[in-house]
This record gives structure tokens, sequence and C-alpha cells, in this order.
């Protein structure tokens, strides 16, 4: 089923309210989409040398309309390995789902749901969002369990993620997102995601 925006689009409306969370709970927060030859170059590395950040990852998810009152999500295999990867190098991993109709619900008050990413079922899991019951939670069509978390949570993951440098932290997203791979000709760097997340670096 096709959906009716891109996950670019709903990236830009649920990021603000987790950037200004992060603000209010840790002082400074500023989201980040990784260029390699722009955040990643040597001239990014010597105006953040010596600071020091957390790292959230932040994937958003497109919603698309089912029945009238029922939204449909999806959260690929990929979303589950990349956030494997992602948490052995300390950044914790999550997916925003926009529970809206159209695109200018995006501009009114609306839910998003916050899924954590780390130690998923690496498997596409299609879930479903009912409007006409907002107290609701979303629910696996297969009937897995589906955990939801809070902005809190969020949070939390930050609190005790790991803190790095910048050039760590550069190293980690380029080694997250080209994972590195062995066999038996050699070692060698897999072809890339197919989804970039956002980052937000928190100061230490």
């Amino acid at each position: 089923m096709t959906s009716f925006f891109s996950e670019r689009t709903a990236e830009y409306s649920i990021l603000p309210t987790v950037v200004m969370y992060l603000r209010q709970r840790f002082g400074a927060a500023a989201p980040m989409y990784f260029w390699s030859t722009r955040e990643g170059n040597t001239v990014a590395d010597e105006i953040h040398a010596g600071q020091r950040m957390r790292v959230l990852v932040v994937f958003a998810r497109r919603p698309k309309v089912w029945r009238e009152a029922v939204l449909l999500g999806k959260l690929n295999a990929e979303l589950f390995e990349f956030a494997q990867r992602a948490g052995q190098h300390g950044l914790p991993c999550f997916a925003g789902f926009p529970a809206v109709r159209s695109v200018l619900e995006l501009g009114e008050d609306f839910r998003t749901h916050w899924f954590p990413l780390i130690g998923g079922e690496q498997n596409d899991l299609y879930f479903q969002v009912d409007l006409s019951q907002p107290h609701l939670a979303p629910t696996a069509m297969d009937g897995q369990s589906l955990q939801t978390v809070e902005l809190s949570d969020l949070g939390d993951a930050v609190e005790n993620a790991r803190v790095l440098p910048w050039s760590d932290v550069i190293k980690a997203i380029r080694s997250v997102r080209h994972p590195h791979r062995r066999t038996s000709y050699g070692d060698f760097f897999g072809r890339g995601s197919l989804y970039n997340p956002a980052y937000v670096l928190v100061a230490e």
C-alpha cells in the first residue's frame, strides 16, 4: 500500500519535538543529517575537535491509510539490523511514526509512536494504529508483541549512551552505514544502508 508522503517529510515533523525535549533535559541538542563530504570532512573534524557528545539515531516511518480511521506502518528488517550495529557503537536507535492522515495534519497537534529498534526481531514488522481509539498503542498485524516507548525513554537511552569525541562519532556513523563484513576472501565494507536516519547530537 502506497503512502502519501515520504520518510523525509515525516522526519521534518517528528524531530523538533525530540530535539526540544533533549535540549530541556540535557541543555544542548542538535539534529544532523550525515553527509560524508560535509559533516564527515576534515574541516568539520577540526572545528569539533575536543567536543564530546552522545548520539541518538532516529528513523522516521511514514503512515499508510488503510481504512478511514486506521493507519498501517512498517518497521523494515534493515532498521533492526542498522540498530544492532548502532548499539555496538553505543548509539541508541528508535523509529518514530506520526499518526496522521494527511500532510497538513503534521502542522497540528499529533501523536508520534516511538519504537525501540535495538534488540528487535530482524524481520519486517507490520503494525496498525486505530485513530478512533487514541489511547491504544499500535498493534502488530501478525500478533507479535510490539513495544512502544515515550519521549522520556528516549531521554533515558541518551543519558545511558556512550559519550564519544567527534572523531569517534563520525567513525561510528561511517561504520554503521557501511557494515564491515568478513568473507572467505577477506574483509570488506557492505553496500551501505538503503535507509538513512537523522542523528541528534547531545552535548556531554
